[in-house]
């Protein structure tokens, strides 16, 4: 833990700003929101964020979308996105990738915090508590989002682990966004899945009950790319965000409920997910 906390500090300076170069001016920068399971809504949910975004910067943005995470993480490392929207898993690995990427602000969750967790769900006439598992006879199966998400593999094998559960005897598959897990698992399909906590309170009406939770993961970044955007501009960007009046906020869908500044203390969680998680990650089915 010792070293997770070093690695968490030393991720703290690297996050710290850095002092800017001269932007092209008038050249439309590109922006890319979190992959989801539906393109349609994804452009919708984020075409008024990006109005306020090229409002802000005063430079004309354009957004393009990815098909998932690992598609949008090339893109970033090739230098085609300038602006994007990150879980905080694919976050550390654009990082790993991109060292100069600067997070700009965290988005706020409905409830106004800055972080979430990642829960273990199971249809309500299902598992009812994660303690069954030793008993059962056939093997447990379990439904997946994307590998590089933050509430995938990395945060459920870490909470079948919590709970002494092994990883290796499961059988695990990716069924892609976490509206999709969550319809696969009241479908049956799988015993358990691994959702965001919020999914799992929109689902729960329709019988979905949460069996575990994580602690406390960091939110979603907005980070931008040096290359084109300096310094001084993330910096104006950022002041902006955070001070967003709410007649504002009311006229975007991401991003509604505000912005906070980026906090780097709940990464060394993330990275302790990654450690423990990712020699089970090869035995997910594709």
């Amino acid at each position: 833990m010792a070293q997770l906390v070093g690695a968490a500090a030393a991720l703290c300076v690297l996050f710290s700003p850095t002092p800017g170069s001269a932007t092209e001016p008038a050249q439309a920068l590109i922006y890319a929101p979190l992959p989801l399971e539906n393109a349609s809504l994804t452009q919708a949910r984020n075409q008024p964020l990006v109005e306020l975004l090229a409002r802000l910067l005063q430079r004309p943005l354009e957004m393009r979308l990815y098909p998932d995470h690992a598609a949008l993480l090339d893109a970033l490392t090739d230098g085609d996105v300038d602006l994007v929207e990150l879980g905080p898993l694919p976050f550390l690995l654009a990082r790993e990738r991109m060292p100069d990427l600067r997070a700009v602000a965290t988005f706020r969750e409905a409830d106004g915090r800055t972080d979430y967790r990642c829960v273990l769900v199971a249809p309500v006439d299902g598992l009812r508590a994660l303690f069954q598992i030793a008993g059962l006879e056939q093997p447990l199966t379990l439904a997946l989002t994307r590998r590089e998400s933050t509430c995938g593999p990395a945060a459920s094998f870490w909470l079948l682990a919590e709970h002494g559960i092994e990883p290796t005897a499961v059988q695990a598959a990716y069924e892609g966004g976490h509206g999709e897990v969550a319809l696969a698992v009241l479908r049956e399909s799988f015993m358990l899945g691994g959702v965001k906590d919020r999914v799992a309170r929109d689902f729960h009406g329709l019988g979905l009950r949460v069996l575990a939770a994580s602690q406390p993961v960091p939110g979603f970044v907005l980070a931008a790319s040096p290359a084109r955007l300096g310094a001084e501009e993330r910096e104006r960007l950022q002041a902006a965000l955070l001070a967003l009046p709410e007649d504002q906020r009311a006229m975007l869908q991401n991003g509604q409920h505000g912005f906070a500044p980026f906090e780097c203390r709940l990464f060394a969680r993330i990275e302790a997910m990654r450690a423990l998680t990712a020699d089970w990650l090869d035995q997910v089915e594709p």
